[in-house]
């Protein structure tokens, strides 16, 4: 179900930021705010606010993800994503054609770390505690560091 105030890239301005107090309040302060204990309903927070969640992730608390690009972020099936997270879809950038953040299946995202606009975060991939990341994250790879660097690299045999 897509709700009325959910944003698409072909909107105008006027209209993107129409609702963005609506998501803000949504996917920020209730979201976010929810102890762990209430995941399922921090998951229908993040999907009725406009983010693309898939099945069976956790996302912890006292993160903040964008409210004005909400479109933008997807976030895959068995995701874990550590509290305190922030993902940024906004913004200038050198090429703006794509601001997607894309957080693929069974991928592990550590507490404080924020992901720029445009990244992609592979399929079992992770991205260790109080990362920048500010390029894209290869499937299996192990990432850390302010900016994000490749750490571990998972062989395609194991």
């Amino acid at each position: 179900m897509l709700a009325f105030w959910h944003t698409r890239e072909d909107m105008p301005h006027k209209q993107l930021y129409r609702w963005q107090w609506l998501r803000s309040i949504i996917i920020n302060k209730w979201a976010m705010g929810l102890p762990h204990i209430n995941t399922p309903l921090r998951r229908f927070l993040l999907r009725l606010g406009g983010i693309n969640m898939g099945k069976g992730s956790f996302v912890g608390m006292h993160g903040y993800f964008d409210d004005l690009c909400t479109h933008r972020i997807t976030i895959g099936d068995n995701v874990t994503i550590s509290f305190q997270v922030t993902l940024v879809a906004h913004g200038p950038k050198s090429d703006p054609s794509n601001m997607d953040i894309v957080i693929e299946d069974g991928a592990y995202v550590g507490c404080h770390v924020t992901i720029l606009p445009g990244v992609t975060i592979g399929k079992k991939a992770g991205v260790g505690a109080g990362s920048v990341v500010t390029k894209d994250v290869p499937p299996g790879a192990v990432a850390v560091g302010n900016p994000a660097r490749i750490l571990r690299q998972e062989s395609e045999d194991a």
